[in-house]
């Protein structure tokens, strides 16, 4: 049973590195990834095998190494085995193309496809005719199915394209956060500020924020870098660009990290700053970064380190999605 746990756990993160589909359920399997990586990133072997996983999740060897360490873990923590199987016991669903047909089983005289329960015909010519309509219907859902993956992606977040055209360097700096978007005792580092790039040029704007709330030693921030573009293929240009170089501030290699999605496109990975000579103590840690365009604004956050894991994950969020969302206010305000 733990071999089996440890596997499909392991699968359903590396599935989530590689963007592929699974038959757990969004929140289940983002759950999955959450314990997953929390409980190896808690010794070296561990926060190797992550790394290993995440450079190349769908190398065998690299599943199986994560997938040893688990299953020692889930062996010695009940608490752990329990939690996993908890999310991975929470969608029973099968999978067929994009159609997800929960609990389908054919018992006694009846047929039930999820929720709906139909009488089995008694005569083979009545069982003949309903299984031609429900071909047909499931037919339908594929159909249905398809054109929902479709209408999924591009787009935003909510499922309504950003208005795109250029902003003034005064709306750029009114969309980065103030310390009155910000809960909690922060101190600023550098204040809201917007600069203009020039003729053809993106608008450049950026603040960074500081708190040193809690117990530990870590020292929180919060920096936020946009770039208002003059039109859509330029801002597109320029967030493919980001995405490529993974600058962040601690100079570290990035990670694929499982996030909602913002804006038009977007991405979210992770780094790690180890304990080590030359570390600064207070940036020891988990550290994310987010970068999203929204129409003609390029936005990148840096957040970390993350100190209460989940907790810090949906701060995050939350500020990227204020960022997401006043860029597309002011670009649909003009």
């Amino acid at each position: 049973m733990e071999t089996d746990l440890a596997s499909v756990a392991v699968g359903v993160l590396a599935a989530a590195l590689t963007g592929t589909a699974t038959n757990v359920g969004q929140e289940a399997a983002a759950a999955v990834v959450r314990t997953v990586r929390e409980r190896l990133d808690t010794t070296p072997r561990g926060r190797a095998a992550l790394a290993g996983l995440a450079a190349a999740p769908d190398d065998a060897e690299a599943r199986r190494e994560a997938e040893s360490i688990l299953r020692e873990e889930t062996q010695t923590d009940p608490a752990l085995r329990g939690t996993l199987t908890s999310h991975l016991s929470t969608s029973s669903s099968r999978t067929v193309g994009s159609v997800v047909i929960n609990g389908s089983k054919i018992r006694g005289s009846q047929i039930t496809l999820g929720p709906v329960t139909i009488n089995k015909p008694s005569s083979t010519g009545g069982l003949l005719s309903l299984m031609a309509a429900l071909a047909v219907v499931i037919g339908l859902l594929i159909y249905g199915g398809v054109r929902l993956a479709a209408d999924d992606s591009p787009g935003t977040d909510d499922g309504h394209a950003a208005k795109a055209r250029a902003l003034s360097v005064a709306e750029t700096e009114k969309m980065l956060p103030a310390l009155t978007d910000l809960r909690g005792t922060w101190g600023t580092l550098i204040p809201p500020t917007a600069e203009g790039g020039g003729e053809g040029r993106c608008h450049q704007g950026g603040t960074e924020y500081r708190t040193a709330e809690g117990p530990s030693p870590h020292d929180l921030k919060l920096r936020f870098r946009v770039n208002a573009c003059p039109n859509t293929p330029h801002a597109t240009k320029g967030y493919a660009e980001i995405v490529k170089l993974r600058q962040n501030p601690g100079g570290r290699k990035e990670y694929p990290f499982s996030a909602q999605k913002f804006g038009d496109e977007s991405t979210t990975t992770r780094y790690r700053v180890e304990d080590e000579t030359m570390a600064d103590p207070s940036q020891v840690g988990e550290h994310l970064m987010a970068r999203a365009r929204v129409g003609t604004v390029v936005i990148e956050m840096h957040y970390g380190p993350i100190r209460d894991e989940a907790g810090s994950e949906r701060e995050a969020a939350g500020l990227m999605r204020i960022m997401c969302d006043r860029a597309r206010e002011i670009q649909g305000g003009g």
